[in-house]
């Protein structure tokens, strides 16, 4: 069965590095017209850019505290091994679909994030 609606929301993803043409192979025109340029001509989209990028970084040190708290005092009392787990595993697909689009911000994201929760998860596991 053929669903319409997913294929709307499928699209091609390039980012365009000045150089017009195709990349491997594929040409810029995608199905929705031509592929975003990288980086945006508009001030405020390499605005938004940049903010997610500085929130990539700064969204997994909140998790800092946590982490000082379990390695300074080794109490890991009312710190739920599941849900970092779950966190963990949870991320994954996010940061396959950063890679397989290219979007640094995910990349960025869950790659801190990652190495953040696997550090609770070691401290539970030390400590607990």
């Amino acid at each position: 069965m053929h669903h319409h609606a997913v294929d709307h929301h499928k699209h091609v993803r390039e980012r365009v590095h000045s150089q017009p043409g195709s990349i491997k192979g594929v040409p810029l025109e995608g199905l929705h017209g031509p592929a975003e340029p990288y980086p945006h001509p508009n001030k405020w989209m390499r605005l938004l850019d940049d903010t997610c990028l500085v929130f990539s970084v700064i969204m997994p040190m909140t998790t800092l505290p946590q982490i000082i708290e379990i390695y300074t005092t080794h109490n890991v009392e009312g710190i739920s091994l599941l849900m970092w787990v779950l966190y963990t595993v949870c991320i994954i697909p996010f940061f396959i679909y950063g890679i397989a689009h290219k979007t640094k911000p995910l990349i960025v994201l869950n790659s801190l994030w990652f190495v953040a929760q696997i550090t609770i998860i070691a401290g539970i596991l030390m400590y607990g």
